[in-house]
């Protein structure tokens, strides 16, 4: 295991092979990640993720919350609490979970600290 496998799999003193697993097979969900990093604490629905990350919706709403075979409901942004789901009035909104923005901030110093 590299030392980027072995800083990212764990978290908060916590291993999360899951979410390693989740953003290496898939860099739509990485992308949405960034995106709701960039625009938090505000949250978005599915079409404008869509628009601002230049990735087509059914594979926006496929990482967010899983879809078919494609995406797995298992390694979805959602499942792995990355990414939480706000309901109002009808509408479904996403927003980056505490966990998730602890999580890229993590990987934010890592960087800087030249351990990725």
């Amino acid at each position: 295991m590299s030392i980027m496998d072995s800083a990212i799999s764990t978290f908060n003193g916590i291993q999360h092979p899951k979410i390693l697993r989740s953003l290496k097979k898939s860099r739509v969900r990485t992308e949405i990640m960034m995106y709701l990093y960039k625009i938090y604490p505000n949250s978005s629905y599915p079409s404008d993720i869509s628009r601002h990350t230049k990735i087509d919706s059914t594979n926006v709403i496929g990482g967010l919350r899983g879809m078919g075979q494609r995406y797995d409901k298992a390694n979805s942004l959602i499942e792995v609490e990355l990414v939480e789901m706000i309901n109002l009035d009808g509408t479904a909104y996403y927003r980056l979970s505490d966990n998730g923005k602890r999580w890229i901030e993590t990987m934010e110093l890592m960087k800087k600290d030249d351990v990725l």
